[in-house]
């Protein structure tokens, strides 16, 4: 770990008795626990294997949300396996995507080609992108990497 370092502690939640401590991004780096781990690797390949798909898909079919949704992937699979911050907004917009697309439509019309198989693709989809965003926003390790934060139980009165 860098020498020097910032510790800025937040608020203390009161029914956990948990602070989130920001860190330094070159501290959050340097430290075992910002690596990126088995999971963050299964969910960049499972987004970089549904993006290279849905390109496919474009190629095949010409939807041009097939297009938009497969770069979107592939661009969420790359930042969350560099540790880039925004790969967390890339994952948010993703789950959003998928949501719209298969309540407006994009999604069915594009079903109703492939074949029913397919929806319970996209169900699956859906079911794993908003797990992986939970994984993503509340999960101790990824908040070290991409949020450069951690969170502390250790009671501390100067807050």
């Amino acid at each position: 770990m860098p020498k020097e370092g910032r510790f800025e502690y937040g608020k203390m939640d009161r029914q956990t008795g948990a602070q989130w401590v920001h860190v330094t991004p070159e501290m959050a780096r340097a430290h075992p626990q910002g690596k990126v781990n088995i999971p963050i690797i299964v969910i960049g390949l499972i987004f970089a294997a549904t993006g290279i798909w849905k390109v496919w898909g474009y190629l095949e079919f010409g939807y041009l949300s097939l297009l938009l949704g497969g770069a979107l992937q592939l661009l969420t699979a790359l930042t969350l396996l560099i540790r880039a911050p925004i790969a967390l907004f890339f994952a948010g917009g993703q789950l959003l995507l998928s949501l719209f697309f298969t309540v407006t439509g994009g999604a069915m019309k594009t079903l109703s080609v492939s074949g029913p198989a397919d929806s319970l693709f996209t169900l699956g989809f859906l079911i794993f992108s908003a797990l992986s965003l939970f994984y993503l926003f509340e999960g101790d390790r990824p908040n070290l990497i991409y949020r450069h934060r951690y969170r502390s139980f250790a009671k501390r009165t100067e807050n």
